[in-house]
């Protein structure tokens, strides 16, 4: 990385706050990657930094930690306004960007770095000319939309209602008119950011006058000194971290498990991330005809700090992805750092971070039979797969390891800054 005579000047938009998760009505449990790289970046003397994200309060700008933060209140803060966007289906779009383009004009940064593409931040693309605009693609909703309904087809009225959730057909809907705003921010932008070869041959077709970076992430510091040490628990224990979205795939827990069950294979299968009253569980229950997840020796334990996610990884005798569609999932990074032997859906960029019988096991996406087998084979033939997961460990250090991290994304920042400053303005091709 070339040395600047005075610190960057790097203004971050986010969806999360980072390190200021705490200040207003702003909680976001466990702080994520965007924190612990926000952290990173604030030890570098390199980067004067600024950070607008959203908030549902109505807050000044305000500096904490080394950070100058503007937090800009998002359209429907209050309940009765989000709910009545949502039933017309209405979304963001540029409503915000005078605010946008304010703040750039306040804070002058040398770059401009836009954390995902879920969200307008990135229009900002079309009006600023003079500033290097970075866009990091975290997931895809373009692609994510093709395989929104994987596992399950749209639910009928009659079910929603059952499931007590009649918005599953109003937030597809949604989803697809934020996808076009991401498409029109990738086909603008001339940078962009990614760590895996999906997300890369993406950009090749979504931003094509854009110059790729390869930049990987840094993650949660509880997961970087915890070590996995071989168990053979009886009956074993697995381990999945989920969310609500339907790609998420948790049908395919339940159908894997209701395989396990009928082959008298005993279990215990934890999935942080859900509760029984979520509206997936409640419709996929109502569509497997399950009762009692507890019958499936199914335990879903809800919303986990990151602490608590680090203590589950270590007791578990595997990690279980079953995603319709990655990129590069944390939870999944995580448990490689720890060591834990990974079971994963071969998914969208699962297999730039896993590779098959190497430091891990992939499996087709929604298909629970393998997926089974695949579990089995863990609890019957354990020692190979410590062997693969020892070496997971050894990669997720490798590539999470901040220092090198840190040079990559400092790296990045001047070489846009250099082109910048040399008027660099010929298409540089996606490579």
């Amino acid at each position: 990385m070339v040395k600047n005579e005075k610190p960057l000047r790097v203004l971050w938009f986010s969806i999360t706050p980072g390190l200021s998760q705490h200040r207003g009505n702003n909680s976001f449990g466990g702080g994520g990657w965007i924190a612990s790289l926000q952290h990173a970046v604030e030890s570098s003397p390199d980067v004067e930094l600024g950070f607008v994200f959203y908030s549902d309060d109505q807050l000044a700008p305000f500096t904490a930690g080394k950070t100058h933060y503007y937090p800009v209140r998002r359209i429907g803060y209050s309940k009765k306004t989000r709910l009545l966007n949502r039933v017309t289906r209405k979304t963001e779009y540029e409503e915000n960007l005078p605010h946008f383009l304010q703040i750039i004009h306040d804070f002058k940064p040398d770059v401009i770095h836009v954390h995902g593409t879920e969200s307008p931040f990135g229009l900002i693309v079309k009006h600023i000319r003079d500033i290097p605009v970075l866009i990091s693609i975290q997931g895809v909703l373009t692609v994510y939309e093709k395989k929104y309904f994987a596992g399950l087809d749209m639910p009928s009225l009659p079910q929603q209602l059952k499931a007590g959730y009649p918005f599953f057909g109003v937030d597809y809907t949604i989803w697809k008119k934020r996808a076009k705003t991401e498409q029109e921010i990738l086909k603008n932008a001339k940078y962009v950011a990614g760590r895996t070869d999906w997300d890369r041959r993406v950009c090749r077709v979504m931003a094509p006058d854009a110059h790729y970076f390869h930049v990987d992430e840094v993650l949660r510091k509880q997961f970087y000194d915890m070590k996995w040490e071989p168990r053979q628990d009886a009956p074993p224990i697995f381990f999945t971290t989920s969310s609500p979205p339907l790609y998420k795939g948790f049908e395919t827990i339940v159908d894997t498990a209701r395989i396990l069950t009928e082959n008298r294979i005993p279990f215990t299968w934890l999935v942080a991330g859900l509760k029984e009253k979520d509206a997936l569980v409640r419709l996929v229950c109502k569509l497997r005809d399950v009762d009692s997840l507890e019958g499936l020796n199914i335990r879903l334990m809800g919303a986990l700090s990151a602490d608590e996610l680090a203590k589950n990884l270590l007791l578990a005798n595997a990690y279980v992805q079953v995603s319709h569609i990655e990129n590069s999932p944390n939870s999944l990074c995580e448990a490689m750092m720890v060591g834990t032997p990974i079971i994963a859906s071969f998914a969208g960029g699962t297999a730039s971070l896993l590779q098959d019988r190497i430091t891990g096991t992939l499996v087709q996406d929604g298909d629970p039979y393998s997926l089974a087998g695949a579990m089995m084979e863990i609890v019957r033939s354990p020692e190979d797969h410590w062997l693969m997961a020892a070496a997971a460990r050894q990669t997720a250090h490798k590539r999470h390891d901040i220092p090198t991290v840190m040079d990559q994304l400092l790296t990045v920042y001047s070489t846009m800054t250099r082109l910048n400053k040399a008027s660099y303005s010929r298409e540089i091709p996606v490579h």
